[in-house]
């Protein structure tokens, strides 16, 4: 029997659906790997309605666990324990400010909408990920997601002026219009960026925006080793002024391509270079660098986009060969070669298969198992120890979620999961909004 919540007539008809085909669809991860249940799955249009919800479900003892675009990939975004599922999906005003060079979005606004939009006005968003096409800006201000120009921009967590929200105990703050400088005190936005929903819900989002790149240009060139691309990398970021990405392509994971490469296959795999604004002396400054090495350059729309995709497509790729289990890792640039090292050799002795490929020029390391579930499990512990003894963290941009929350205790002290969780019970008592996920409550 589905719940009852005693919603006005006005909003539970057009906000609860039921029907247990729609909300099937909601319930498993992008991966395949996390799947839930629920028998009621709530949608609301606005952020009135939204708090409006918040407060019903606390009154009726009630939990919720918050849904984006459903591309968490550290199982976050499912209902394990048969929470309510409130989709922020509906939520999806845009309001561009040329004046002030922001956005404020609905926290259900895809990325790539958003870079539709505000491409008309001549500007962009410095973050950017290959789910373009599905994330969501609440869940991306969520998860403090960072993507492929963290280099130049910084993640989410860098690109936003304001947001509002629903605490869990049903306290909220209004969208507002766009302010550039506030010093009134504390700001809530900064502690609700990167919290992945355990203090409240995220409504709206307001952003900095940039000027549209004039040029862009992307180089690829095959690698006889990460700590060779280490290397290439460290020397571009101190003589080229405008790289934007600088991003690993593993040897495992470029084998598994439709096609061969336009570039020499080597066992170092390959290394990806953009640049903005300054794309046509690259090639000169390679020159001068003593980088004259074998480059496949693009400066053309089109082949730009062709390149980046042998990036963007390895997560297809993999998802073909299994369900990948992913570690998303960070550890200092020049411990990377260490960590891959490490994270196939683990791998390779527990029979599993690893692929890897992320941020090299921001020390993110994508790391996707491929196996049974017992070794996939020693093999993820085991590498966590390692990033641990790098001096590396766990979780670099996908969050915690559901599926990392037992490592939490190797890179958190007992005193900091204390002051979590009495922040917890401060903003979201009960654990009303998302009580599976980060931490067990």
């Amino acid at each position: 029997m589905v719940r009852n919540l005693d919603l006005p007539r006005s909003i539970a008809d057009s906000v609860s659906v039921a029907d247990p085909d729609i909300i099937a669809h909601y319930c498993r991860d992008w991966t395949g790997r996390v799947v839930g249940s629920t028998d009621l799955l709530l949608r609301p249009r606005t952020h009135a309605e939204l708090v409006e919800l918040v407060r019903h479900v606390g009154a009726h003892k009630e939990r919720i666990l918050v849904q984006g675009g459903n591309t968490s990939l550290a199982g976050g975004s499912v209902p394990l324990n048969n929470e309510i599922l409130l989709s922020t999906e509906r939520l999806t005003t845009i309001k561009v400010d040329p004046a002030s060079m922001t956005a404020s979005v609905g926290a259900g606004v895809k990325l790539a909408d958003l870079q539709s939009e505000i491409a008309r006005y001549g500007l962009a968003f410095g973050v950017d990920i290959a789910s373009r096409g599905s994330a969501t800006l609440g869940g991306m201000t969520a998860t403090n997601a960072g993507g492929i120009h963290v280099l130049r921009y910084g993640p989410m967590a860098d690109n936003i002026v304001d947001l509002s929200y629903v605490f869990g105990d049903g306290s909220t703050k209004e969208p507002r219009e766009a302010l550039l400088k506030d010093a009134t005190g504390p700001s809530m936005a900064r502690l609700l960026v990167g919290s992945e929903g355990i203090f409240g819900i995220i409504t709206s989002v307001t952003l900095r925006l940039l000027a549209q790149p004039q040029s862009r240009l992307v180089a690829i060139t095959p690698l006889q080793s990460l700590e060779e691309g280490v290397s290439i990398g460290t020397q571009l970021r101190g003589d080229v002024a405008a790289i934007s990405a600088i991003e690993f392509l593993g040897p495992e994971a470029v084998q598994l391509a439709p096609s061969n490469p336009p570039w020499a296959i080597s066992p170092g795999g390959a290394l990806l270079i953009e640049v903005l604004s300054e794309a046509l002396t690259f090639a000169d400054q390679l020159d001068k660098l003593g980088l004259d090495r074998e480059w496949v350059i693009a400066d053309d729309p089109k082949r730009v986009t062709d390149l980046w995709s042998w990036r963007e497509e390895i997560p297809g790729w993999i998802a073909r060969v299994g369900k990948p289990l992913k570690l998303d890792l960070s550890v200092p640039i020049n411990r990377l070669p260490n960590l891959y090292q490490l994270a196939q050799m683990t791998a390779k002795e527990a029979g599993v298969q690893c692929y890897c490929f992320g941020h090299l020029g921001d020390g993110n390391l994508h790391v996707n198992l491929v196996g049974d579930d017992r070794s996939l499990e020693r093999v993820s512990r085991s590498i966590y120890q390692h990033v641990v003894d790098l001096a590396g963290a766990i979780s670099a941009e996908h969050g915690i979620g559901t599926l990392k929350k037992q490592e939490l205790s190797i890179v958190q002290s007992a005193a900091e999961r204390r002051q979590l969780t009495r922040l917890i019970d401060i903003f979201n008592p009960g654990r009303v909004i998302n009580p599976n996920v980060m931490m067990d409550y």
